[in-house]
């Protein structure tokens, strides 16, 4: 379900994401420049025209990219 705009803004999406990926992704992008990455990826996965595949970083960012709960098998 859509949120309620707020006045000349787009509403919050709440994104639960561990720690250590936010971090390395705001090293990679910028800490400002999150939201327009995501957008950009949302934009490419919807295959919205003129939208192409979001560039990846040349090399790996941080941690292993995957949660530890995730190498676990959950979640």
């Amino acid at each position: 379900m859509a949120k309620q705009k707020t006045e000349g803004h787009t509403p919050l999406r709440p994104l639960r994401i561990p720690d250590d990926e936010w971090e390395a992704f705001g090293q990679l992008v910028g800490d400002r420049n999150r939201t327009q990455a995501v957008r950009e990826f949302i934009r490419w996965r919807l295959r919205w025209p003129g939208n192409s595949q979001p560039a990846r970083a040349p090399e790996q960012i941080g941690g292993p990219g995957i949660s530890s709960k995730n190498e676990e098998g959950e979640g």
